[in-house]
């Protein structure tokens, strides 16, 4: 797994670079190891606004925020992107357990007797 941080129009700080990297390895059992993640950080008018782009799983999941406070707007960032991809693994498993037996309505147990 590999986070890319990117700042615009503020210096790289490496207090936000860590707890970013920090919070993308909580990430981590939601994720493939060969996944990547692109991390845009950026000052406006006073305001941060912040994108979380991962590629995992042969999609592209992107969240973004902007928030006058950047750490908060780091942490909502990432708290997102945490409850689509546990959403998205939910339903990556629900998609294998469609074929089981006790799908249809039957029991392991009833299928063997007959």
């Amino acid at each position: 797994m590999h986070l890319e941080v990117t700042f615009k129009n503020l210096r790289p700080r490496k207090e936000v670079r860590e707890r970013a990297e920090l919070l993308f390895g909580k990430l981590e059992r939601f994720l493939e190891p060969a996944s990547e993640g692109q991390l845009t950080v950026e000052i406006e008018h006073q305001d941060a606004i912040v994108e979380l782009i991962v590629n995992a799983w042969g999609e592209t999941h992107t969240v973004s925020h902007e928030e006058d406070d950047l750490r908060t707007s780091l942490d909502k960032v990432f708290h997102t992107m945490e409850t689509r991809l546990r959403r998205h693994k939910e339903r990556r498993v629900d998609a294998r357990r469609v074929g089981a037996p006790e799908a249809d309505g039957f029991t392991v147990a009833e299928i063997e007797e007959a």
